[in-house]
């Protein structure tokens, strides 16, 4: 049985497929959610990170960051205990697309 060989182009689709999905971020901030947009979206290689900036004028605990897509379902999400004071804050969320293929 010949082996099957991944051409990077399946690479490419998988890695631009994640980003067009993702179309909004949760920020949960005192204990509720707030909608904030997707600040910066880079690809480097298969390297595909995903940017929410929250402002000087958030302020208070932040528990968790979600992405979120067009229709509310979470794709992902980072949690964390943050005291966020009057500067501002950047979070990344940082995805590299590989397969591994059995036989």
């Amino acid at each position: 049985m010949a082996a099957t060989i991944v051409q990077p182009l399946l690479l490419q689709l998988l890695r631009d497929d994640i980003s067009r999905h993702v179309d909004h971020a949760f920020v949960n901030i005192n204990g509720q959610p707030q909608t904030f947009p997707i600040f910066k979206t880079d690809v480097n290689g298969m390297r595909l990170t995903i940017y929410i900036y929250l402002d000087d004028t958030v302020q208070g605990n932040i528990q968790s960051f979600s992405l979120m897509d067009s229709t509310g379902n979470t794709l992902a999400i980072k949690p964390v205990s943050v005291t966020k004071v009057e500067t501002g804050l950047l979070i990344a969320f940082e995805f590299e697309v590989k397969v591994e293929v059995k036989a």
